[in-house]
């Protein structure tokens, strides 16, 4: 790989240095700086929309869309969590998905909708996991891996690649989180979403949606709740999870 434009060697030997640095010290320090994440999000999110259907403008899926994401990023803005901006937009895309970038853009795809019947508690379980994504910095720190140094030290000396690195996170969003990211995110979807005021206990509707889907066409999933780790095993974690906090619902009641 060759230098960034621009830098001697010496100046990517000391900037490289920090950076080592950073990714090895405790705590999990962070490449890319908040307000870069954030601009680099929408940036990374236009380019998604334009080249994925745009944005639906159907009143009632806007509607839904304004009134939960107001809720649910109420709260996932609240301590402890980053104060990030979060919107949420409907795609124009009849597949059955959502979407996250870092900073605090969410996509919910017009075929979630009708998948879930227009369902407040199950749609708000959904937005309340792509935001616990965007919470706990998922998307960013897998982007901040993906990238390599380059790219990453010009973003950081303000160099021009940002519209370049707009380009890769986009590729990047509908890449498969983690087994354990994609549990962390499940839990947290409870939280925020029973925070919020909508009953966590549909987070279990939609897996069982999604279940059904699976059987049908599995092309219609793409990278949303995919068996990884597996929607039982997933449906089982949400229940204890349910079961420790003592939340009951429309579709669990915890035992005991």
């Amino acid at each position: 790989m060759g230098h960034p434009r621009g830098l001697s060697g010496g100046l990517l030997a000391v900037v490289a240095l920090v950076m080592g640095m950073l990714v090895g010290g405790c705590g999990g320090a962070r490449l890319i700086g908040t307000e870069q994440e954030i601009e680099l999000g929408r940036q990374a999110g236009e380019k998604f929309e334009r080249t994925n259907g745009g944005l639906d403008r159907d009143p009632r899926r806007v509607s839904l869309a304004d009134e939960i994401g107001r809720r649910v990023g109420a709260v996932a803005g609240a301590p402890p969590y980053v104060a990030y901006p979060y919107e949420f937009r409907v795609l124009a895309n009849d597949q059955v998905n959502a979407n996250a970038f870092p900073g605090g853009l969410i996509y919910l795809w017009r075929g979630l909708y009708d998948q879930l019947g227009y369902d407040r508690d199950q749609l708000a379980w959904v937005a309340g996991h792509e935001a616990a994504h965007v919470a706990r910095q998922h998307g960013v720190r897998r982007i901040e891996r993906a990238l390599g140094y380059e790219l990453i030290i010009e973003l950081l000396l303000g160099k021009d690649s940002q519209r370049e690195i707009a380009g890769a996170v986009a590729g990047l969003t509908l890449q498969s989180y983690s087994r354990d990211q994609e549990y962390e995110a499940d839990r947290i979807g409870l939280e925020f979403s029973h925070a919020a005021g909508y009953d966590p206990t549909a987070a279990l509707a939609v897996l069982q949606a999604f279940r059904k889907i699976q059987g049908k066409d599995p092309s219609q999933l793409e990278l949303l709740f995919e068996t990884h780790p597996g929607n039982t095993a997933r449906e089982n974690a949400l229940k204890a999870h349910l079961q420790r906090k003592g939340w009951s619902g429309r579709y669990y009641r915890p035992s005991g």
